[in-house]
Order: structure tokens, then C-alpha cells, then sequence
């Protein structure tokens, strides 16, 4: 990619994925802007000389249009998210506010101030559903759970106010992304940042289901420069899917982890089905690949590797725990802390 000048606001620029798109974009030559709410960022994440960070909880409307007021980004990449997928039935509430909400306070505020040029919503490969894969950008939106019913939403609602406001848009659909910089100790979400400090506290890897659930995982650093390509006018109006290549199992995975986490062999239970999750999720690639020039250089097992030097070096982390708005008998037993009590994972709730 060339470098390039303008006006960027990141949101969730704290967290995984947004850090990563923030300091790229700076070094890319534009003006970074990031705000996260820091309720699952991490400052170890923020470089101060690529981004002006800010703390800002995107649900205040009044805080969020005072600050873009301030800013007048030209271009919005809408990274920020509740993404616990899983856990979204069980705190349907929650997931709505930080997701669709929150997205709608940042959009409409951009749009007041007349400087917007474009946004680039990164979305979600749960907007397919449960329809038979490979999922391809042409699918209906078909959602399965509250997490993506809210992310297909916010497609939607980006594609309506583009249309009348003028502003151009790219609608990312990554998909199991995984890498350093990953919250090691969230229960709800991104499974081998899971299994990799389960090892690491020395407790048993737990598997929902057969393990026979299929995924295309992909490599943060070889999704990198497509994400920031969709800056350019080539992806305005597009949908696209980006990330992995070859899909495998959760099974599968599991031995990769262990493998990478330098152990032969590790204890591992199954345990039921979580509710409402789709058994095989993974995309088409060929459009990233024309248009973004998408391909992966490192891969999704070297790069389980350098996550696992990574995580080693971080050291096993505490689980965090969240009060969930509903509880019933389909809620998975390892999201409960005295769950985790008794077997010997101690965490917190926050």
C-alpha cells in the first residue's frame, strides 16, 4: 500500500483488531484518532505517537458527538464491539447497546458534522446464519443469535443512510481472526487465545460439542493491509468476506495450540452444544483476493506459533467474569465463576 493524508477515527482502537488497524493506518501517513471504552481494551495495546487516543464509551451519545464534533473525521473504521457471539442470548440487552447502539451514536454523529467521506464497518460472518457454506458475499443476511441480528443491522442501517447522505462504505466480514494483542483472559470469546491460557493454567481445554464445528481461521498481520485497503474507492459499496483460506475443526485446532504451546499432549472435555451456534461457519475468499489482493503469507498454524511466543511471554492470565442479564439451564457451565472456583481457575468478575 501507498502511503496516504486524512482524518481517521478508530473505534475500539484498545482492543485486538483495532489496535492493529490503528497503528497501520499511521504508518500509512494518516492522521490517526482512536477511542475504546477500555471495558475490554488493553493499554498495553495504545501507542501514543500513532494514535490520539481517547476513553470514550460510545453508548453516551452526548460525549460521542461532542468528541466527533471536535475531531470531523473524514473517514470512520468502526472496529469497536461486544463481540461475544456465544454469550449474546444471554445478555441480549448488552449486546444490542454496545453493538447496534453504540455504532448508531458514531454514525449519525459523523454524519452531522459534513466532513464523512467514508466508512468501513467491520461486521461479522455470523450475518450469514446457518446456511450451508462456503458463505458467499451474495447470501442473504440470514442471523442466528442477537450478536448478529444486531451486526446485520448495522449493514443495513450503513447502506440506508449512505443513500441519503452520500457517504461512501465498505462492509467488512472478517472471520476468526486470531493473533497477538488478543485478550488472553475473556471466557466468552476467541478460542485459541482460550486454549492457549487454559495451557498456560495449567486446567483442561474444554470443547463444545463433538469438536467437529468448522472454521477458516485466519492470521491477524496477513488480514492486516486488506482491512486497510478498503479505504480506497475500488471496495466503495462492496461487502466483503476476509480471512482464512482452509477451514478446520475444533479438534483440529485444539492439537495445533497444544502443539504451539510446546506440550504433546493435554487433557481435554467436551461438554454439550452451545445454544443456537452454528456447526459450520467459514466464507469465499476470491473477492478479498481480487479486489484486496488477499493472501495468506504467514498462515493459520505459524501464525498460532508466534501467538503462542507471544502469550508465553504475557503468562497466564486471570478469567474475567460477566454478570449475564439471563441464566437458565442452556447457559454454558464454564461462563459461571464457581464453575471455574471448583476446578481451580480463580477469575474475577468485571
Amino acid at each position: 500500500m501507498t502511503s496516504s493524508t486524512g482524518r481517521i477515527l478508530v473505534t475500539g482502537s484498545a482492543g485486538f483488531m483495532g489496535s492493529w488497524v490503528a497503528h497501520r493506518l499511521a504508518e500509512l501517513g494518516y492522521e490517526v484518532y482512536g477511542v475504546d471504552n477500555m471495558q475490554h481494551g488493553d493499554k498495553e495495546n495504545i501507542d501514543h505517537n500513532k494514535q490520539k487516543f481517547t476513553v470514550l464509551d460510545l453508548r453516551n451519545r452526548s460525549y460521542v458527538e461532542d468528541y466527533i464534533q471536535y475531531v470531523k473525521p473524514e473517514y470512520l473504521f468502526h472496529l469497536a464491539a461486544t463481540a461475544r457471539e456465544g454469550a449474546s442470548q444471554f445478555s441480549p440487552i448488552l449486546m444490542t447497546e454496545n453493538n447496534l447502539n453504540a455504532y448508531m451514536n458514531v454514525l449519525t454523529a459523523c454524519i452531522k458534522t459534513k466532513k464523512l467521506k467514508k466508512v468501513i464497518l467491520f461486521s461479522s460472518m455470523s450475518v450469514y446464519g446457518n446456511q450451508k457454506p462456503p458463505f458467499d458475499e451474495t447470501f442473504e443476511r440470514k442471523p442466528e443469535d442477537v450478536y448478529a441480528v444486531a451486526k446485520a443491522a448495522m449493514e443495513r442501517n450503513t447502506e440506508i443512510l449512505s443513500d441519503v447522505y452520500g457517504f461512501r462504505y465498505t462492509i467488512v466480514r472478517p472471520h476468526n481472526v486470531a493473533g497477538e494483542h488478543q485478550s488472553l483472559s475473556d471466557l466468552y470469546r476467541n478460542v485459541v487465545a482460550i486454549f492457549m491460557n487454559r495451557i498456560m493454567r495449567n486446567e483442561p481445554i474444554y470443547i463444545y460439542g463433538d469438536g467437529e464445528q468448522t472454521r477458516a481461521f485466519s492470521y491477524i498481520a496477513d488480514s492486516l493491509d486488506c482491512y486497510c485497503k478498503c479505504i480506497e474507492e475500488i471496495t466503495d459499496g462492496h461487502i466483503i468476506n476476509i480471512g482464512g483460506i482452509n477451514h478446520i475443526t475444533i479438534n483440529k485446532l485444539a492439537e495445533m495450540v497444544i502443539e504451539a504451546m510446546g506440550e504433546k499432549t493435554w487433557k481435554i472435555i467436551h461438554l454439550k452444544d452451545r445454544p443456537r451456534e452454528v456447526k459450520h461457519a467459514y466464507c469465499t475468499y476470491e473477492k478479498s483476493v481480487s479486489l484486496l489482493g488477499y493472501k495468506e503469507e504467514i498462515g493459520i498454524e505459524e501464525g498460532i506459533r508466534r501467538m503462542a511466543h507471544w502469550a508465553k511471554r504475557k503468562g497466564p492470565q486471570p478469567w474475567t467474569f460477566e454478570r449475564l442479564e439471563i441464566y437458565n439451564e442452556k447457559t454454558p457451565i464454564t461462563w459461571f465463576s464457581d464453575f471455574d472456583n471448583k476446578s481451580g481457575c480463580r477469575g474475577h468478575f468485571i
